[in-house]
């Protein structure tokens, strides 16, 4: 029997990124997809626990591991300058 995907509410994004909230969203986006994390895993060329890793948030994550499953389940990571703060005091 099939094993069925219980797709997550994805993470609030609307914050500064950490690994957790992009494991949370890695998460979100596997289960949307309605594959399993050993699937995802064999699909982004990783082992079972360094996707897992991903998924639950682990800060040690090498980046090159972090990219290789951002771009096999198709979730593009954009790098842009924060804005800059107003320097005026009230």
């Amino acid at each position: 029997m099939a094993r069925t995907i219980t797709v997550p509410q994805p993470p609030q994004l609307d914050a500064p990124l950490d690994m957790e909230t992009l494991g949370a969203f890695v998460r979100y986006k596997r289960s949307a997809l309605g594959i399993t994390l050993e699937d995802a895993a064999a699909l982004c060329g990783l082992s079972k626990q360094a996707y897992n890793n991903i998924e639950k948030g682990v800060v040690t994550v090498r980046a090159e591991t972090l990219f290789k499953a951002l771009n096999g389940l198709g979730i593009a990571l954009t790098v842009a300058p924060q804005q800059e703060a107003d320097d005026e005091w009230i």
